[in-house]
């Protein structure tokens, strides 16, 4: 293929075109990064044909190969190889990214070349570093990044520049655990960017006090600690996350089960991370894609009516919208004690109980220690926390009876409204008998609600003596620090007079054991008390509570006697 130089008649004439609208365009460039961990998900491939995508809408678009190890996007676009690349900027004979820019078949589309041999004999990063500061100069609208494979240094920074972040796997689990290992590298960088070695030595040894281990702590129970400890780190952290917006573009789905990897990851990044990750769109397996790349041509220019190249054109599309939309940070390191059931599960309070059904079964194949892709991030004790909340969000929605109960409590903690949830005869077709032997059927365990007490029940002893057990003993420890309950209430954003019945063990004013477990940990992190200890000692009389208080409702002759 003939090579379009910059310094050619048609190229300056393309350039001098873009001049003449540069003052409408925005003078920063937009950055989108293509990234995932794991090498073989057709990562540069989706990086040129998103490129030229985003051209053939309007945008000035440059394309940057800074996979260092093994740079191949310009084969996506039909060059064997490149005159100058990067190569020359390492070397110091090119310093000018403008100098290296290609136009490419694709009008507005140009190109920059990556290492194609030899060895970078300067600091990765810092060659990542001044790369980067020169994208304001390319006088393009948006800019591409192919980041290159696995999580080395130079890949997590050209990452870290972007304002974009897409995450690009396959539904093969290996492909999917490359994800997480690579976001759970990106945040904790985050997390190093955001704060100096000082403050963070001081608050990792705060976070060990507190009962948890830094190194081993999933992403949101790390931040969850850090929140209690130093709110102003949690927000200099958050700052740094938001800078680059997640979202994961699926490759190569060959069969509808594969389409279900999507909620399974982003139930893993709200569960693991505490984040929201959008998906960006799913690529349908296509043997158009192998003959292009055999043959060194474009997809989308070589096959433009192909599944791969419509769904490429819909991502491209969906990602520009996306970026005009403010990004939310309310659900950010949420604590999955203080959440309610319809957000466990991840569903809409209005949901049908085949909806229900359904999102059980994802999240239980998901969280499943045999096969989950999660392990090598989240420890197993937190995955068995996160199993025995789901089993029990589920066994109390799955049913009516239980699941009317349950809405009503919401309504009354001020929770939810009414007009957010479902009447009560709208789902006549779903199970009405509450869990207990009664209610088993035969058929597939899989499918079937569950039976017996909820997984990860805890069987542990009380906590260490001298632990405040009672309200009482919690308000002694408040004043004893001299800490208003007003303080603590602007603090932890929980109501005064919710602070009041747990100090006065008004078990009848308080929400849902949830909610009243989430105020627990909150309280205790207040004070400075190990948050667990102090739940646990404190929710035994809160259920014994429950427990005598179901008993007087069913039976209040009985009750009335066995008190008696």
């Amino acid at each position: 293929m003939t090579l379009t130089d910059g310094n050619r008649p048609e190229a300056q004439k393309n350039a001098a075109s873009t001049r003449t609208d540069a003052a409408a365009r925005p003078a920063r460039p937009t950055v989108w990064a293509l990234a995932g961990g794991k090498g073989g998900v057709g990562r540069s491939l989706l990086a040129a044909n998103l490129g030229i995508h985003l051209a053939r809408s309007g945008h000035r678009v440059v394309l940057v190969d800074l996979d260092l190890q093994g740079s191949n996007l310009h084969n996506h676009l039909g060059y064997a190889r490149l005159p100058r690349s990067l190569q020359d900027f390492a070397h110091g004979s090119i310093t000018s990214l403008t100098e290296l820019t290609f136009e490419t078949p694709a009008h507005h589309l140009r190109l920059i070349g990556g290492l194609q041999r030899g060895e970078l004999k300067t600091d990765p990063v810092a060659f990542v570093g001044q790369i980067v500061s020169q994208f304001g100069t390319l006088l393009a609208d948006s800019i591409l990044i192919d980041c290159g494979s696995g999580r080395g240094p130079a890949t997590m920074a050209a990452f870290a520049a972007a304002n974009l972040g897409i995450l690009v796997g396959t539904p093969e689990p290996s492909a999917l655990e490359g994800v997480f290992l690579f976001t759970e590298a990106h945040l904790r960088r985050c997390l190093t960017e955001a704060l100096g070695a000082d403050a963070r030595a001081a608050l990792a040894e705060k976070v060990r006090q507190a009962g948890t281990d830094p190194d081993r702590a999933s992403f949101r129970a790390l931040m969850l600690r850090i929140a209690a400890i130093d709110p102003a780190a949690r927000e200099a952290v958050a700052v740094a996350v938001r800078r680059t917006r997640l979202h994961l573009l699926l490759n190569q789905v060959r069969q509808a089960a594969d389409e279900e990897a999507v909620p399974a990851v982003a139930s893993g990044f709200r569960k693991c991370f505490g984040l929201t990750l959008q998906s960006a769109g799913l690529v349908e397996h296509d043997p158009s894609v192998l003959q292009t790349v055999q043959k060194r041509r474009s997809l989308s220019q070589q096959y433009p009516n192909t599944a791969a190249t419509k769904s490429l054109a819909k991502i491209a599309t969906r990602l520009l919208t996306t970026l005009g939309t403010p990004v939310r940070s309310d659900e950010e390191w949420e604590d999955l004690e203080t959440i309610d059931n319809y957000r466990v599960l991840e569903v809409v309070p209005k949901a049908s109980a085949r909806e229900v059904q359904q999102a059980y079964q994802i999240l239980k194949r998901t969280y499943d220690p045999e096969t989950t892709y999660l392990s090598t991030v989240i420890e197993a004790p937190a995955l068995r926390e996160i199993q025995a909340r789901i089993e029990n969000a589920y066994r109390t929605l799955i049913f009516l009876e239980s699941r009317a109960v349950y809405d009503r409590q919401m309504i009354e903690a001020g929770a939810l409204r009414p007009e957010q949830l479902r009447g009560p005869h709208s789902d006549l077709s779903g199970p009405r008998k509450s869990p207990g032997p009664a209610a088993e059927a035969p058929g597939d365990p899989a499918t079937s609600p569950p039976q017996g007490p909820p997984p990860g029940k805890s069987t542990e002893s009380p906590g260490p003596s001298g632990l405040p057990s009672n309200g009482p003993e919690l308000r002694t420890e408040r004043q004893r620090q001299q800490q208003p309950l007003e303080a603590i209430s602007a603090r932890t954003k929980i109501r005064t007079t919710h602070l009041q019945a747990l100090e006065e063990e008004r078990f009848g004013d308080l929400p849902p054991a949830v909610f009243v477990r989430g105020f627990l940990r909150q309280y205790a992190a207040c004070l400075g008390l190990p948050g667990e200890d102090i739940t646990r000692l404190y929710m035994e009389r809160y259920e014994e509570w429950s427990r005598l208080r179901s008993n007087r409702d069913s039976d209040p002759m009985g009750a009335r006697r066995s008190i008696g």
